[in-house]
């Protein structure tokens, strides 16, 4: 019996070590340098001068976001509401990081073509790994 216990726990405690999700992207990434990511990005909301809005959407999955130069973004999701999160830059892409109150948020902005400004936002939610390709819609 202490063995068919021991069996279970063992079991259940190596398959906790192992990555819950992974999957190929169907694209290839290209590290850029933070230039490159600077089409991407909005003066602050709390500018009176400010351009119109660059949002980055994906139709296949509800939803938005939209970047801003201090390092700040805004997210839409629309079952789960909106909110405020941070990105920095990484090795040639951006990391997105947001807390909500049931889940964090990890996001990676990646170029997927050198030759032009095409992004891809990488994460995973409670379905598995998302890779979507964002399209840049001007507000």
């Amino acid at each position: 019996m202490k063995r068919l216990l021991f069996g279970m726990f063992a079991a259940v405690l190596l398959s906790a070590c192992q990555p819950l999700y992974h999957a190929e992207r169907s694209y290839k990434v290209y590290e850029k340098e933070p230039e490159f990511f600077q089409n991407l990005m909005n003066t602050p909301p709390e500018n009176q001068n400010a351009k119109p809005s660059v949002v980055l959407e994906d139709s296949s999955y509800p939803i938005s976001l939209q970047l801003y130069q201090d390092g700040r973004f805004y997210y839409y999701l629309k079952r789960l509401g909106d909110g405020w999160g941070n990105w920095d830059y990484k090795k040639g892409y951006l990391h997105l990081y947001a807390e909500r109150k049931l889940f964090v948020m990890n996001f990676e902005i990646h170029s997927i073509d050198p030759e032009s400004s095409a992004v891809s936002l990488e994460f995973s939610d409670r379905f598995g790994p998302k890779f979507l390709k964002l399209q840049q819609q001007t507000k």
